[in-house]
């Protein structure tokens, strides 16, 4: 196992850069989704947008098995060639992505990787921005409602992070990591894109997603 391996269904490969780089030449923009889950956010873009190659980053290749197999299908049965998953921890980016994106998400994480976004982490953040081209966009999706339970925040270990929402510093922190902020706002009810677990986790109840968006600057 390598620090970055391609997921294709229940087997995985390590990632060259080689191929990489051919497989970017043949479309007109790269959009990754750090965090993926079950991937489905990125079948659905690469679905919608054939001319994008559409990265699904996720830390455990289990979770993205069953999408990635549906990405290795024949055209013909419904396969997506513009859709790519890897196996690889937020943590160890950029490795061969450096410089490679035009569209960065990170919807409804959990864990370290919604420290890194949501504390934030500076030098994790600044791995973030490696992955991204100058201009690029960066989007980020919370479940606000994890930061207003401070018992469960405590429990999680987070309880020393600030209100996301309010916090004075998180525009510095993500200003210094190299990523201006544009726009944050807090959205009650359904959540903006889709995805299984944002849809799992905001449908139907009282819960808030937290949009955070942001620019890759020089």
């Amino acid at each position: 196992m390598s620090a970055f391996d391609i997921v294709l269904g229940k087997k995985t490969v390590p990632l060259e850069s080689e191929g990489l780089a051919v497989r970017r030449a043949d479309y007109v923009a790269v959009a990754m989704d750090v965090g993926t889950g079950q991937g489905k956010f990125v079948l659905d873009l690469a679905k919608d947008f054939p001319d994008k190659l559409v990265i699904g980053v996720d830390a455990v290749a289990e979770n993205m098995s069953k999408s990635a197999r549906a990405a290795g299908a024949s055209v013909k049965k419904g396969g997506l060639p513009n859709a790519l998953f890897v196996r690889a921890a937020a943590e160890r980016l950029p490795g061969p992505f450096e410089g490679l994106v035009d569209e960065l998400t990170v919807q409804y994480p959990w864990g370290s990787l919604m420290r890194i976004v949501s504390e934030p982490s500076l030098d994790h953040l600044r791995l973030l921005r490696a992955v991204c081209k100058p201009g690029a966009s960066l989007s980020v999706l919370l479940n606000y409602s994890v930061f207003e339970d401070r018992p469960y925040l405590e429990r999680l270990g987070m309880s020393d992070i600030e209100d996301p929402a309010e916090s004075e510093t998180l525009p510095e922190v993500y200003a210094a990591a190299g990523f201006r902020m544009t726009h944050r706002e807090l959205i009650h009810g359904d959540p903006p894109v889709r995805t299984a677990w944002g849809r799992h986790l905001v449908r139907g109840s009282a819960r808030s997603t937290l949009m955070i968006d942001a620019e890759a600057e020089d």
